[in-house]
């Protein structure tokens, strides 16, 4: 990886003189800077970020709570409610009563929902491999197995 930025004239010349590791900094910038520009590109479906990943669970699980969706997307349940709220009114999903708790709306995506998520997640996946677009397939690889083995170390 780090021939990757050299070949490419970066260097990694912010690194702390005393030999902090930078990954949790790199890796927030390296995820703001990808809802940026996935934010950027989504524009024109008139879709966030936040709403192609509430489509994006709902198309993992039709017929999902609010609250399944605020873990899968890990927001709190008032921003949930909000982009659930939203969605319904541009028709993008419906929410029904669960049969099993009347007080629990269960939420399912409609076809135009459908639409909007293939073609939001069509942008999110060039926008991906745009960047990750200097990486060999082995250090594509290879950084997969490392952030795998951060999320193991944390689990």
């Amino acid at each position: 990886m780090v021939r990757a930025a050299q070949r490419h004239g970066r260097t990694n010349s912010r690194r702390s003189t005393k030999g902090t590791p930078e990954v949790l900094k790199l890796t927030r910038r390296v995820m703001t800077l990808f809802r940026e520009r996935l934010d950027e590109q989504l524009r024109p479906l008139e879709v966030t970020t936040a709403q192609l990943k509430v489509l994006a669970a709902l198309t993992h699980e039709p017929g999902t709570s609010g609250a399944q969706i605020s873990r899968f997307c890990e927001v709190t349940p008032q921003t949930t409610h909000a982009l659930l709220a939203a969605a319904e009114k541009r028709g993008w999903l419906v929410r029904s009563p669960d049969p099993e708790n009347a007080h629990t709306l269960l939420a399912t995506l409609t076809p135009q929902g459908k639409r909007i998520f293939v073609r939001g997640r069509t942008i999110a996946r060039k926008l991906q491999t745009q960047m990750l677009g200097t990486l060999t397939a082995v250090e594509r690889g290879q950084l997969e197995i490392l952030l795998s083995q951060l999320i193991a170390n944390l689990g």
